[in-house]
Order: structure tokens, then sequence, then C-alpha cells
């Protein structure tokens, strides 16, 4: 299962997460030890579990980027992003990994943060840390290849701040619940059609 799935912008920009979201499968953690719960019963406000929340997706996103920049440099390959000539081509260039995230730091229990670093922008899963990696890496993939085809994602990752609503669609279409599916191209495809007609009215 998916925690959270959340972008954000690579070097050489300052960190800064441009779309989040939760599956609630986890509370959020509670430093001040108020116990854990959502927001009508957790004893404090939802405008402040909102941003508790907040700060954790920008806390891996940090954690991300830093791992991103760690990797680019070992691997010395440069991203060329006027190369890019179709789907084939757009993860060509793209850096991959996993961040283990310690139980508390920041979430309650362990979790771990399976990466995607292309272009200009990072795309990342926060699994449970039993989750099949592999899996995981290739659902998002389909996620990160159909935001560049609606979102403009890799080239333009701001477009990703004006068009939530377009970013929500393919997320939720491709990871309902936050399930990680197996998706053969059969229903890959029938998942595309279905997401083309949802980005009709949006």
């Amino acid at each position: 299962m998916v925690y959270a799935f959340i972008t954000h912008t690579l070097p050489p920009d300052t960190c800064r997460v441009l779309f989040s979201c939760t599956f609630g499968l986890e509370n959020v953690s509670d430093p001040e030890g108020h116990g854990g719960g959502d927001g009508d019963n957790s004893g404090r406000p939802i405008d402040e579990l909102r941003i508790v929340r907040k700060e954790q997706m920008a806390l891996v996103a940090r954690q991300v980027q830093s791992e991103y920049s760690f990797q680019k440099a070992v691997s010395e390959r440069l991203f060329q992003g006027d190369a890019l000539s179709g789907q084939e081509d757009l993860l060509q260039d793209a850096e991959v990994g996993l961040v283990r995230l310690a139980a508390g730091d920041p979430f309650q229990t362990e979790k771990i943060a399976i990466w995607i670093g292309v272009g200009k922008a990072g795309f990342v899963l926060v699994c449970e840390p039993h989750e099949n990696v592999l899996q995981a890496e290739n659902q998002l993939r389909i996620v990160v290849r159909n935001l560049q085809e609606h979102v403009r994602a890799v080239r333009t990752p701001s477009e990703m701040l004006e068009k939530g609503d377009r970013v929500a669609a393919v997320v939720h279409h491709f990871l309902p619940s936050g399930r990680i599916i197996f998706m053969n191209h059969a229903l890959i495809r029938q998942t595309e059609k279905e997401l083309e007609l949802a980005m009709k009215v949006k």
C-alpha cells in the first residue's frame, strides 16, 4: 500500500513540494504526545494536522532531493531535456532510488520512499516497508509517463501547481485508494482511456 504520493523540484532549484496527497493509511505523527488520530479525535485542530502533514511531505522531499543529488553526482549522467522525443525516451535518463524512513522520522512507523528523478522533477511513493519495490517502481513509472502527457510534469513541473486536479486524476487512476496493482498492457490502456475521458471535463 502507498501512504503518500509526492512531486517536488530537483536541483539546482531549492526543494519545493509541487503536489502531494495521502491515502490515510497512517495518522500524522504527534511529537507533543496528544495521541494519534484524525483531526476530529486527536485533540488537535484540523488545520494544525494539515500543517504537520505538509511538513512531513516536505521532509521526505528534501531527503529524496539529497539522495538524487548524490546519485546524480556519482553516476555523472546529465539529463538533456531537448533529447526527449517520445514516451520510451522519457525515463531513459531518470535516476531511481529508495530511501528508508525510520519510525518517527517523520512518520509514526517505518516507511520506504521509492523515487524517480527525471528532468526538473522528483516523484515519490511513500510505502509500507513490506511493499514490493519493483512493482511499486513500475507503477510510479506509469504515473510519471501519464503526468508528463497530461501535465508536462517532467519538462514544466510548475504546471503541477496550476493543474492539481489533473495531477490528482492521474494519481487516483493509477494508484486507486493507494493500492499498487499489477498492470498488464491491456489494463494500462484501459486505464489510460478512462483517464483521457476524465481529463476532458477538467
